[in-house]
């Protein structure tokens, strides 16, 4: 896998892949986010030669293992981010509208390291927070 997921619309994109098992059209992509076909095509393309989605076109678009893994931490990831704000003071709507702006600029490790100072917590501003046996020490 040699590309990162590192902008807000890929990372929209795999959640919503995420949660529509076992799959999604791209205009329901397209529809959900108000963006064009094209626009989703592309971008699943790119999804699928990183190696995180299965996708032929004029097909549904599903996860692979390493997508649904990665998918796991993009939520985890969120949410912990969520919950911080939250914590500051924030709304949780703004709270997860503020985590949704900047989560692709947080790597593992700084996310980790808020897990840890927040008491590895298991519920977010948007949901459940899946712990990480590398952070949490759980299995």
């Amino acid at each position: 896998m040699s590309t990162r997921v590192n902008t807000p619309q890929k990372i929209r994109f795999l959640k919503f892949i995420y949660s529509h098992d076992p799959g999604v059209k791209p205009g329901e992509i397209a529809d959900e986010f108000g963006v064009r076909t094209s626009t989703v095509t592309r971008t699943l393309h790119e999804l699928k030669d990183a190696g995180y989605i299965w996708y032929d076109p004029y097909r549904k678009a599903s996860l692979t293992d390493a997508g649904e893994e990665l998918t796991r931490f993009l939520l985890r990831r969120h949410r912990i981010l969520s919950l911080m704000f939250t914590r500051a003071g924030l709304s949780e709507k703004d709270a997860c509208t503020q985590a949704e702006k900047i989560e692709h600029l947080v790597p593992k490790n700084h996310i980790d390291q808020i897990c840890r100072s927040l008491g590895h917590p298991c519920k977010g501003a948007c949901g459940v927070i899946e712990h990480d046996p590398a952070c949490c020490g759980v299995m």
